[in-house]
């Protein structure tokens, strides 16, 4: 990947994994933007209380609160529900992204997958 001009936008990644994040992280930073890295769901919320980021990077099997159940805080709330969702999963589930009303990307990530969806809602976060 090729790095970008720097941006002010941010992501999200809700992620319990530390070597996955730290891979999502480092690919986030290649294409320019800042990545905000929470360890469960619980803690997302918290960092939620402080940032806007323009996307958030889902795992939905996590400790103390599942993706599951952090998605739907999100999508209660008046201030998060406009905040757009991935849902990153190791899960064989096709149908997820329907449940979840969000878009999959399956572990492991396709890292132009990434790129493409990151930046596209990075993006219409500027305008």
């Amino acid at each position: 990947m090729k790095p970008t001009q720097p941006s002010t936008a941010s992501v999200l990644i809700v992620e319990d994994d530390r070597d996955v994040a730290n891979s999502l992280s480092d690919a986030i930073s290649e294409l320019g933007y800042r990545s905000i890295m929470a360890r469960s769901g619980r803690e997302a919320v918290s960092v939620l209380d402080g940032e806007s980021p323009a996307v958030m990077l889902v795992d939905m099997l996590m400790p103390e609160m599942s993706g599951s159940e952090f998605l739907g805080l999100v999508r209660k709330s008046p201030k998060w529900s406009r905040i757009p969702r991935v849902i990153i999963t190791g899960t064989n589930d096709s149908m997820i992204g329907v449940r979840e009303d969000s878009t999959v990307l399956f572990k492991p990530v396709d890292f132009g997958a990434l790129a493409h969806v990151v930046r596209t809602y990075c993006e219409q976060e500027s305008q």
